[in-house]
């Protein structure tokens, strides 16, 4: 076989053996869930190969502030993926789609927080007020459950 014939594959290692995986077989139905890929480090179940016999902690959010922040972080996670995905393969459109509702579902959760306990970021639309907001949330030394 010539060298072209490997250019959309991936070896993925099972156990000692390596399997050719074709990038292109890629759907969003082989997709963890933005929580799941953000919890295991991968949102490619395809390419997830975990580590002995460990077993990805679930993370659980304390307080509803916390939840929001883990699904803001969760959703990110998967931005990111999938822009490292779309970076080799920027025409597959059902990627792209994907990550413009991870988009716009990242804007709604980060405004959703922002309105309840302020901004996120400094460059953030909550900080576009008169007062200097950024001031106004607590410190991560003042809070007591962490």
């Amino acid at each position: 076989m010539n060298q072209n014939h490997y250019q959309n594959y991936y070896f993925l290692r099972e156990s000692q053996n390596y399997l050719p995986m074709n990038w292109n077989s890629f759907s969003s139905s082989s997709l963890f869930p933005p929580q799941e890929g953000f919890m295991r480090g991968n949102l490619f179940q395809d390419l997830y190969d975990s580590y002995k016999n460990y077993q990805p902690a679930r993370l659980e959010a304390r307080t509803k502030q916390d939840k929001q922040l883990q699904d803001i972080q969760s959703i990110c996670f998967a931005m990111h993926d999938l822009n490292l995905y779309l970076d080799v393969h920027p025409s597959d459109q059902s990627m792209v789609t994907l990550f413009q509702d991870y988009r716009r579902k990242l804007d709604s959760l980060v405004h959703e927080y922002e309105s309840q306990y302020g901004p996120l970021t400094v460059n953030s639309e909550a900080m576009m007020g008169e007062d200097y907001s950024w001031i106004h949330s607590p410190w991560p030394w003042e809070v007591d459950n962490v």
